[in-house]
């Protein structure tokens, strides 16, 4: 990749990352919650045991941007001998609830009942997802309106670190600029799917993030599908209605347009058109030549 190029691609990657100090102030928040819901007295209804916390999500797959920077957070759980502790929606609600008391009220259930926000305003915001160890493997987590759902991070991990080591560019960089892609064109994929369309094709994206996102493109033209690496969700693109597969496959058909006339000014050495090509397809967080 030419150098012109290159650094723009890496003035890029840097506006759009958190920097380290977001996720340390985050981290630093959830130890103290985390020492505090071990103190507290237990509360009414089904008791909870905290076992401890991991960070999960886009954070632990260095994949995060600033536009979409909530911290996600795993607190496990061991429920006790009431008959409703194995009720997804109680699960929520006592976190919720124990949450609330010990911040004054800041603490909020999820518009699907899935996680617990907890803000701190000026700060950061924190998306406690509450989970209980499953005998079948996995955790049990509030799937949305008093489902479980299941995750399994260890093998999301391994996976996504299989498909970096694959790679022969850095993919979670590669990934955050796909994920800015998809907050300028109204963000109708989900981070998750994002992250798994990414690493599906880490082994064929090349040696350059230009050839990569052409290559990403030119692959998800022709659909959207993949499976949860995880293997519980299966189709990640599930969500998604019939017309708003059709229109992100046409917007996704309109960028490899124009990321092929980025790839070609390349070609061609005309440097300054393809910055300028290739800010039209990353949007205005993309740097302009004369901004370089």
């Amino acid at each position: 990749m030419d150098t012109q190029v290159g650094t723009a691609f890496s003035h890029f990657y840097g506006s759009i990352t958190p920097p380290d100090s977001y996720l340390q102030l985050a981290m630093r928040r959830v130890r103290k919650l985390a020492t505090d819901i071990t103190r507290a007295s237990s509360m009414d209804g089904p008791w909870y045991a905290f076992l401890g916390y991991r960070l999960m999500g886009s954070y632990a797959r260095r994949t995060a941007i600033r536009q979409s920077s909530d911290v996600d957070v795993m607190f496990e759980f061991a429920a006790g001998d009431s008959p409703h502790a194995h009720d997804s929606l109680s699960l929520l609600t006592y976190l919720e609830e124990c949450l609330s008391e010990l911040l004054g009220g800041a603490a909020d259930l999820s518009r699907m009942r899935e996680v617990v926000s907890v803000s701190f305003p000026g700060e950061v915001t924190i998306d406690i997802l509450p989970c209980i160890k499953s005998s079948r493997g996995g955790y049990l987590f509030p799937g949305g309106f008093g489902r479980w759902a299941v995750t399994d991070p260890d093998t999301q991990n391994a996976y996504f670190k299989e498909r970096c080591d694959a790679s022969r560019i850095d993919l979670s960089k590669f990934t955050r600029g796909i994920k800015q892609w998809n907050v300028e064109n109204g963000g109708i994929l989900r981070s998750y799917h994002l992250e798994a369309m990414v690493a599906n094709v880490a082994d064929k994206l090349g040696d350059n993030y230009s050839i990569a996102t052409l290559r990403f493109y030119e692959t998800y033209a022709e659909g959207l599908s993949v499976q949860d690496p995880a293997g519980q969700q299966g189709d990640l693109s599930s969500y998604l209605t019939p017309c708003q597969r059709k229109a992100v496959s046409v917007l996704i058909e309109n960028y490899r347009n124009k990321a092929h006339l980025a790839v070609s000014a390349q070609d061609d050495r005309r440097y300054t058109q393809a910055v300028e090509a290739w800010a039209r397809v990353y949007g205005p967080c993309f740097p302009s030549p004369d901004e370089q």
